[in-house]
Formats: C-alpha cells, sequence, structure tokens
C-alpha cells in the first residue's frame, strides 16, 4: 500500500566531529622545581582535552614519578643533563611512540594561559598548516608587557632580533603572521615536521637550537607561524643562569656562529666579515655588566668563538 502526503524525512541525526589532535607538552626541569610547579599547574589547567604531558627530570631528580601520574603527567629521567636540544630530543621520542600528532615544547619558566593550546591548534590545522608555530609570549610579573613575538633573523649580516621585545602590548601584533623563527619558550610542532627535522640539533646543547629548528623547516618548505591569540606567560627562570651568566654568553656566543655556518649566506669574504661582526656583537653585549664581571664574561664570549671554531660542540 502506498502511502501519501509524507515528504521524505531529512535525516536529522548529528555527526560526531572529528577527534581533536593529539598534543603531548613537554617540560624539561633541571634543578629548577619552584618554576616547573607552575607550568606544570598552568599545563593541567589547559582548556583542551587531548592533551598529554610529560616531564623531565634532565640530570637531576627533583620529582617523584609516582606522585607526577598522579597527576595524570608522564615523568622521563635522564642520568645526565643532555642540555636543551638533548632533553628534549629524549622527551620527543616518547611522545612520538605514544601516537602524538603535534609537540608542545613549553619552557620550565612558562605558563600558557587556558585557551593557548586550543587557538594554536586551530591554526595548526588550517591552511597553510604551518609546521611550526608560537604564541604572544608576555611577561608573567607585567602580562601586558610582550616578551617575544617572534625572532627577526638577517642570515647575511648574522644579526638577530627579538620582536616585540619589552614592548606594552596595544594589539600590534595580533594579526596571524608568518614569521622566520620563534623561540623555543611554547613551540608547537607537528609529529611530522618533527620526524622530519630530526628534531633538535644536539650540537647546539642550550641556546639558539629552536632557532636552527625554525630555519631548517623553511628551508625544507614549511611555515612558520605566530598566533597571538595564544598567551604565555614567560617568567625567565635561570634554567641556564640567565642571559647574564657566563654559561649563557659562552653557548649562545659559540652557537650564534655555528647558526650562520649552517644558514647565513654570502661567499667566502661575506662570511670572514660576518664572523667578525659576530664577535663583535656577542663582545659588546659581554660588557654591559658592572666592570668587575666583565673579564669573566669577556673569557665565556672568547671560550665560544674558540670552540666554534675548533669544532667542540655540545656540552661543555
Amino acid at each position: 500500500m502506498q502511502l501519501t502526503g509524507m515528504a521524505e524525512q531529512p535525516d536529522r541525526s548529528e555527526k560526531a566531529p572529528p577527534p581533536l589532535p593529539r598534543v603531548a607538552a613537554i617540560v624539561l626541569n633541571w634543578h629548577d622545581r619552584p618554576h616547573t610547579e607552575v607550568c606544570l599547574d598552568a599545563l593541567l589547567a589547559v582548556d583542551y582535552p587531548s592533551l598529554d604531558i610529560l616531564l623531565l627530570d634532565n640530570g637531576c631528580a627533583d620529582f617523584d614519578a609516582a606522585a607526577l601520574e598522579e597527576r595524570g603527567i608522564r615523568y622521563l629521567r635522564s642520568e645526565e643533563n643532555l642540555g636543551y636540544a638533548g632533553g628534549n630530543n629524549l622527551a620527543l621520542a616518547a611522545a612520538l611512540e605514544g601516537g602524538a600528532d603535534f609537540i608542545w615544547f613549553v619552557n620550565n619558566d612558562a605558563a600558557p594561559e587556558p585557551g593557548s593550546l586550543a587557538s594554536l591548534i586551530a591554526v595548526a590545522t588550517a591552511p597553510p598548516h604551518p609546521a611550526i608555530l608560537g604564541p604572544k609570549v608576555v611577561q608573567a610579573s607585567e602580562p601586558e608587557v610582550i616578551d617575544s613575538i617572534a625572532v627577526r633573523i638577517d642570515t647575511r649580516s648574522g644579526r638577530f632580533q627579538l620582536l616585540g621585545h619589552g614592548e606594552r602590548d596595544r594589539g600590534q601584533f595580533d594579526d596571524w603572521r608568518r614569521v622566520e623563527a620563534i623561540t623555543g619558550c611554547a613551540m608547537l610542532v607537528s609529529a611530522a615536521a618533527a620526524r622530519s627535522l630530526a628534531g633538535f640539533d644536539e650540537r647546539y646543547f642550550l641556546y639558539l637550537e629552536d632557532l636552527d629548528l625554525c630555519l631548517r623547516n623553511l628551508e625544507q618548505g614549511g611555515v612558520v607561524g605566530v598566533v597571538p591569540e595564544a598567551r604565555v606567560r614567560h617568567d625567565r627562570a635561570p634554567a641556564g643562569g640567565g642571559r647574564q651568566s657566563t654559561r649563557s654568553l659562552y653557548y649562545t656566543s659559540r652557537n650564534h656562529f655555528l647558526l650562520m655556518a649552517s644558514h647565513g649566506h654570502g661567499g667566502i669574504l661575506w662570511q670572514l666579515g660576518r664572523n667578525a661582526v659576530i664577535l663583535a656583537a656577542n663582545l659588546a653585549f659581554a660588557c654591559r655588566a658592572e666592570p668587575a664581571r666583565i673579564p669573566a664574561r669577556l673569557s665565556a664570549v672568547v671560550a665560544g668563538a674558540r670552540d666554534y671554531f675548533t669544532r667542540r660542540f655540545g656540552a661543555r
């Protein structure tokens, strides 16, 4: 029997949204439990349900594995300090093995705001599908002051500049933008890019390996970008003794030469001139201190330059 007067009803069943990409946040700790605890609390408050948190005690044993697991945090430990590059690579391997779609490298002195990761993922999963993304990094003590947006790099002169550093946030950087590089403060990297780039270059050990990763990604045709809607508060903990320490000066000086040797442009004469500029810039920075501290700071820069030219990389 044929029924009349009954139109075909549309399918009103709701389709389930696609699953969220799985993100693994990696935090390194090196004898700095107070800052690391603040970072972990902030990550636990991030509004993103598909987030795994991995903590690596990097040459120390500040945390207890069982206590962290009760909080839903995976614990890893290295007997020796592998530096930023090696420590993150060790945790990266664990994250990729666990099936992460994106890796979020978060400094232990950083505190992401709750909506930061969702904003990063929204951009990462849309065209042009940036392989590396960073947030707007603000100062923890004064969140209305920018710590960094991105890093400008002149591969001919060898100079680089932290974009936005110390500026009041008036919305001047609130448009999404492609950039040359971002800092490793809270760097989101796709799993595909992490595999393709083979993680961080461990020759750097500490400092500038984040810029190297970004430049290698660009050279492979990838995109690096900034998502200003994502905000992370940065306390600049003295994980490496601070930018003013002799330890920091040594690694920054040595790695500055390495970065430009790997990515700089120009012929032999240009390279020689660029090396002179790099050395002068690092020596000038070392002199920005109390007179009593200057000799040790200058020695650190000279030691870094010497070790670069004698090809001594990794941990000092």
